[in-house]
């Protein structure tokens, strides 16, 4: 099935609570929005990491669609519904 994707990139290096350090130049998926803050997932990385950002923190690269199973598609909406925790 097809999606559309919002790819951001940090506007610089984010250290997390845990210790993790989320670098720059690391593609980040918009997962969703809420009022002014942005709720990110990492590309590309075996160990995923989800966080917010807010518009200042992060730059957009581009829009596309993907072919996404349903086991992605069920996984980001749940994301999406806040069901992530």
């Amino acid at each position: 099935m097809e999606i559309k994707l919002e790819y951001y990139k940090l506007s610089d290096d984010k250290r997390m609570g845990d210790g993790k350090l989320i670098p720059q130049n690391q593609e980040l998926i918009l997962i969703r929005k809420d009022d002014d803050m942005l709720f990110f997932e990492t590309h590309g990385e075996d160990l995923k990491s989800i966080f917010w950002a807010t518009e200042n923190e992060v730059e957009f690269i581009k829009n596309s669609t993907e072919d996404w199973d349903d086991e992605k598609i069920n996984e980001r909406n749940r994301y999406i519904n806040g069901d992530f925790i």
